[in-house]
């Protein structure tokens, strides 16, 4: 297991629009039998299947392109993450489809909030397109003034060159399976000290993150606050060639050691530059939509009627 902080939420400012669509609800008692024919369906290949339920390729494949192109990325490339997203959608229609039978969509509140959300997606979409940043937005020489004038803000943090042994603990594993692996990691870092075993054959041979475990147990470059805390904490102070362990986390034992380590320092341009752009132009289509209210209430002023808003209770 990687000991980078792999609970980080990073995919999530990207991948909101197309979680949402796939949010899981709770668990139906049995998959419906005749719900299905409640939620119109698209012809092609059966993708997945709820009793009479089923999500179609077009189906999804609709819903991937309506969302953001690196989600659609990051899907595609990892089957395991696409087959859950498509169980979701499959578990989200069925629902969809027992509500409908239970013709919820007429019941007046629902209704209402369905109009609402209608004209929050249409608000949404005219906005889009609207205050629409131009494609030639950033040019280089603003992108250059941004980067001197932030130049300090955007050093890269401490990072460490680590290697790792990992013993993975399963979280449904019981108090004994646990001292067991602790005591084999206790044996790897004993032998270590005392010179029986060197490190990058050890990890190669018990080591249970594959990724590292080839390379002899080296991670690469990490930033040390990408790191697990347990990690993170046993690092700091550590000398080049240093070993520490058995460290103890939420996924298991590692014994670290210390390749080299490298201060904060600054950031090219090239490696801001898309980081900077990207910036540059939401604050441009913030810009732009404030613009679109602001000329219209210049046009249009808004006035408010005092002796209506008493009535309100």
């Amino acid at each position: 297991m990687n000991v980078r902080a792999m609970h980080k939420k990073g995919w999530i400012l990207a991948l909101t629009g197309f979680w949402l669509m796939f949010t899981p609800v709770g668990l139906l008692a049995a998959p419906p039998a005749k719900e299905g024919a409640a939620v119109a369906e698209e012809k092609g290949a059966v993708l997945g299947r709820m009793g009479d339920v089923v999500v179609t390729v077009p189906e999804f494949q609709k819903l991937m392109n309506y969302s953001n192109k690196e989600v659609k990325k990051q899907l595609l490339a990892n089957p395991e993450i696409l087959k859950t997203k498509i169980r979701e959608a499959v578990l989200r229609k069925a629902v969809l489809a027992r509500a409908k039978a239970g013709k919820w969509d007429e019941k007046p509140e629902v209704a209402y909030l369905m109009q609402r959300a209608r004209e929050e997606v249409l608000l949404e979409q005219y906005l889009q397109h609207a205050a629409k940043v131009s494609t030639d937005f950033p040019d280089e020489s603003l992108i250059r003034k941004v980067y001197q004038e932030n130049k300090e803000n955007l050093q890269a943090p401490p990072s460490v060159n680590l290697a790792q042994i990992f013993l993975k603990i399963e979280p449904n594993a019981d108090e004994k399976s646990r001292q067991e692996v602790v005591k084999n990691a206790e044996k790897l870092y004993a032998s270590i000290k005392k010179g029986d075993g060197e490190f990058a054959a050890l990890a190669k041979k018990n080591s249970q993150h594959q990724p590292s475990a080839e390379k002899g147990g080296d991670m690469g470059w990490v930033e040390v606050t990408q790191l697990l805390p347990e990690i993170r904490k046993a690092v700091e102070g550590m000398k080049p060639g240093e070993v520490k362990g058995p460290i103890a986390s939420p996924q298991g034992v590692h014994i670290v050691k210390l390749i080299s380590s490298r201060d904060a320092q600054a950031r090219s341009l090239e490696e801001v530059r898309e980081h900077l752009s990207q910036l540059l132009v939401n604050k441009k289509f913030v810009e732009n939509k404030e613009n679109i209210f602001k000329e219209m209430v210049e046009k249009y002023p808004i006035s408010v009627n005092d002796e209506s808003v008493l009535q309100l209770k």
